[in-house]
């Protein structure tokens, strides 16, 4: 992204997030600097969490003190298993939001 400063966010990519079923779920993570722990916003989606409109829309909730949480859902992009629409959506979503839970950067 032209322009943009990264310098107050703290980004971890790629992180494999295990489901329930030990499918692993790619996960990028976009957070203040120095602000934890903070309250996260959990995004999921089948169209890729490091597209330019995705990345933008997380360093500016960053900017207004949130956490950021991009997950591809499962066998999509990087994430293992295969992709069914709508089929693991709930406990993939509910098993990603156990995890934030868990993390000491999640308020």
């Amino acid at each position: 992204m032209e322009n943009e400063n990264f310098n107050n966010l703290k980004m971890m990519m790629d992180i494999k997030v295990s489901m329930s079923d030990g499918i692993c779920l790619s996960t990028n993570i976009y957070l203040p600097k120095d602000n934890l722990p903070c309250p996260i916003i959990l995004q999921r989606s089948p169209y890729g969490s490091n597209t330019e409109e995705m990345v933008k829309e997380a360093v500016n909730f960053v900017k207004e003190g949130y956490g950021v949480v991009l997950q591809d859902v499962r066998g999509r992009w990087d994430s293992d298993g295969e992709w069914y629409p709508f089929i693991n959506e709930a406990s993939d979503g509910y098993d990603t939001q156990e995890w934030i839970g868990k993390q000491d950067w999640c308020d």
